[in-house]
């Protein structure tokens, strides 16, 4: 992995971990703080995922 991949990778786990520590310390029921756990991670998820696809085509164009 390069180091732009690495600086990425650092930044979405970095703010995945805030946000999730965020959520966990709101002042809120559990039921509804483990919805926005859920909302999040999913987009969070879907972020992750186009950024791999991003990086992936960007690699086999490279490659080729």
């Amino acid at each position: 992995m390069d180091n732009a991949g690495k600086v990425i990778a650092g930044f979405l786990a970095g703010a995945a971990a805030g946000a999730s520590l965020g959520l966990i310390l709101a002042p809120e029921k559990g039921e509804m703080t483990r919805k926005k756990i859920k909302e999040a991670m999913d987009e969070w998820s879907e972020k992750a995922s186009e950024q791999y696809g991003k990086y992936k085509e960007a690699f086999q164009q490279k490659k080729d």
